[in-house]
């Protein structure tokens, strides 16, 4: 999903007095070089007709304020503002699967004695339904950042469209009643950062972060997100102050896989842990074919879940201008086209098909679409597949088919663009994950999932060593895991090992050996770890040679014994023999041995040919006080001798070139359009980047224009 879904993810506002004078105004939050509290005093002395929702003093200097623009406007031209833009809206990404679970999992592990006990656990996200009964006893109070009050209830049915996955996040962590989550001793907190729909504001999510390291919570839970791939987002900024400043952060990673480079703030700050998600044993749904290799079911977001257990035909619909006056007990089968999802799911719906696959062109990426909540179950396959499927079938026969120890498909997958870093940190269980939703039970997926289940074996950690430190933390979690057999991008140093956790006598500090970018001038690249022994026996250290690849040269440490209470700090270095080395991303893992248990250190460096994303996080939106201009607006992952971004509308005819630019430094870019030259609607951007070695490469993105 979005992240994460647009998730498009993750952030927020609020106020201790605020009211809603100004209740149509937008929110904008501005930065300044002043004091925030000082600022706060011009405004309520300067502007009556402006409403100061928070004040930012501790993540960030700024203010968010609403009102009319004419207001904004005028605030806008003092001295004291360094920079403001109008709060970005984002959503809580989730899959439903099904909200009639058989049974109550227990996801305590009942082998050790810590359950979270006297730790404080904050939740940005819809609020929490604190009177589920099994959530009542842990939950410890949190703040409403939609509503702007202290009750940060889940949004219910008669404030809008309701909400649940806040409830749902909280209940892995620290269920205590018919289900126990991982921690079920732990104080729960709750921020409501995203209202009606699951949707809010940066200016929340920001408020909601802040409020949280205020509150002094240990730990905080992000299951949101955007979809700039960048470590310098400013939210991402926000995230690697609040660990400096005491909490360990934990962000879900996204739901926009399973390409590479999907990974988006604030699951790439450097200090964030973030989570991917993964299962260890499920059975998955696919078409079966005649004499073809069967198509797998990609479920759609909020739709129902697809559990057919018997033949159903098919009926494929060309248009939905064509679409019978009754399809009851088919299965519809329609292009993506220019409709949009929205539409699909609202005609068909109505006509009484039992499920709805769509299928549509590669570039028509269903992570992009707007979901809405869907009374019947919805797929996603490709134009291939389809044209596979009704070549050979009118009748549509799902199977199961088990898999195990592998990555959730919709796992965003890194690496994180400009600063070359694997993330997920690692991986967790983030597929039907049955969990506590307001009057009842739910199995949702996500990464979402995934990372409330990591949060919780925090709180065991930081029960059991109450004065640690959050990198302490995040190395003890990291080194308690263990590697699928998939790459260090899609899940880091590898899926969370609960039995490991209480009994691991050492650590690894800087275990992920991110090498960076290498280009043609490249000799060696070197990276220093450090095994912590934290018993007093001797630990002894074994390293193994990685596999030989053409152009690599590993030069690894020898056997070593780590004496007991001591450390060791051990120097990989790796050779590059330039006409050796193949192009692309170079990843793997290096194994070693701690007193005779395997160990896989993840390693990632990238080959200045490497197909990455250059351009992320592109969008064109109104501008504030101008009906005339429309403003461009993408981040620039590393700096770009030439970029050119064309326009296509629906029927792929060229709405003519939007931007011509050369000498691009790395960072967030702006131009102004004339909103004459274009009308509103959906279209496709078609990027082309010219990189510093003179290698053209191309991009394209969906984008709709106000």
């Amino acid at each position: 999903m979005r992240l994460l879904i647009s998730l498009t993810f993750f952030m927020l506002l609020f106020s201790q007095n605020a009211n809603h004078s100004h209740a149509d105004a937008d929110v904008w939050i501005v930065e300044v070089d002043e004091n925030p509290e000082v600022v706060v005093e011009n405004i309520e002395r300067d502007y009556p007709f402006v409403e100061i929702l928070y004040t930012y003093d501790t993540l960030l200097q700024a203010v968010a304020v609403k009102g009319a623009e004419r207001y904004i406007e005028e605030l806008h031209q003092e001295e004291w503002v360094q920079h403001y833009s109008k709060a970005t809206t984002y959503t809580a990404p989730q899959i439903q699967n099904t909200t009639s679970p058989t049974q109550m999992p227990d996801y305590h592990d009942n082998q050790h004695p810590y359950t979270g006990k006297g730790v404080k656990i904050g939740v940005i996200d819809t609020g929490i339904d604190y009177n589920h009964p099994d959530l009542t006893e842990n939950y410890k109070g949190g703040f409403d950042a939609v509503d702007f009050d202290g009750d940060p209830m889940e949004t219910t049915a008669d404030e809008g469209m309701p909400t649940n996955h806040g409830t749902h996040v909280a209940g892995i962590i620290a269920a205590n009643g018919n289900l126990r989550g991982v921690a079920p001793d732990a104080e729960i907190y709750a921020y409501r950062a995203l209202g009606p729909g699951g949707s809010g504001t940066s200016a929340q999510v920001l408020a909601a972060l802040e409020q949280a390291v205020k509150d002094g919570m240990d730990i905080i839970n992000l299951s949101l997100g955007t979809d700039v791939n960048s470590p310098d987002y400013p939210m991402a900024q926000a995230v690697n102050k609040a660990f400096e400043l005491g909490a360990v952060i934990v962000a879900a990673n996204g739901n926009s896989g399973p390409e590479d480079w999907t990974v988006a703030s604030p699951a790439t700050a450097k200090n964030a842990i973030s989570v991917g998600a993964a299962y260890t044993e499920i059975e998955l749904p696919f078409i079966q074919v005649f004499d073809e290799e069967s198509i797998p079911i990609r479920p759609i977001p909020y739709s129902e879940p697809w559990n057919f257990t018997q033949k159903h035909p098919i009926e494929h619909i060309e248009t939905l201008e064509q679409l019978p006056s009754s399809i009851h007990d088919r299965i519809v089968i329609i292009e993506k086209k220019h409709y949009q999802y929205g539409e699909i799911v609202s005609e068909i719906s109505q006509k009484g098909a039992s499920a709805v696959i769509i299928y549509g062109k590669e570039e028509d990426d269903p992570n992009t679409w707007d979901w809405i909540l869907s009374p019947l179950p919805v797929a996603y396959i490709t134009k291939e597949e389809a044209e596979k499927l009704l070549t050979n079938e009118t009748w549509l026969d799902t199977v199961y088919l088990k898999d195990e120890n592998n990555i959730a498909s919709f796992s965003a997958r890194g690496p994180v663009t400009a600063d070359w870093t694997i993330k997920p940190d690692l991986i967790a269980p983030g597929v039907d994950i049955v969990s506590t939703v307001p009057d009842g039970y739910a199995a949702f997926q996500g990464t979402s999932m995934a990372a409330p289940y990591v949060a919780g074996v925090l709180a065991l950690l930081k029960e059991q060593e109450p004065y640690a430190s959050p990198q302490t933390l995040k190395e003890k979690l990291l080194t308690a895991t263990t590697p699928f057999e998939q790459d260090p991008s899609s899940q880091g140093s590898g899926f969370i090992q609960m039995d490991n956790l209480p009994d691991q006598q050492y650590r690894i500090e800087n275990e992920a050996i991110n090498l960076g970018k290498v280009t043609n001038s490249t000799k060696n690249h070197k990276h220093t770890l450090t095994i912590h022994n934290e018993s007093e026996e001797p630990l002894n250290v074994t390293w193994n040679m990685p596999r030989r690849q053409s152009g690599l040269n590993w030069n690894i440490p020898l056997t070593t014994t780590v004496e007991g209470l001591s450390q060791v700090n051990f120097e990989i270095a790796i050779n590059f023999q330039q006409k050796l080395l193949k192009k692309g991303v170079h990843e793997g893992y290096i194994s070693l041995e701690l007193n005779g248990e395997d160990k896989y250190l993840p390693y990632l460096f990238i080959h200045d040919t490497a197909d990455y994303p250059r351009i992320t996080g592109l969008e064109i939106e109104a501008p504030p006080f101008d009906e005339e201009e429309l403003q461009m607006k993408l981040y620039i992952a590393e700096e770009i001798k030439a970029l050119t971004i064309e326009l296509f509308d629906q029927d792929l005819v060229s709405q003519g070139v939007v931007l011509e630019s050369e000498s691009i430094s790395q960072g967030t870019f702006e131009k102004s359009l004339n909103k004459k030259d274009l009308e509103s609607g959906i279209y496709e951007a078609v990027i082309e980047v010219v990189d510093d070695q003179n290698n053209t490469l191309y991009q394209s993105k969906q984008i709709m224009i106000p």
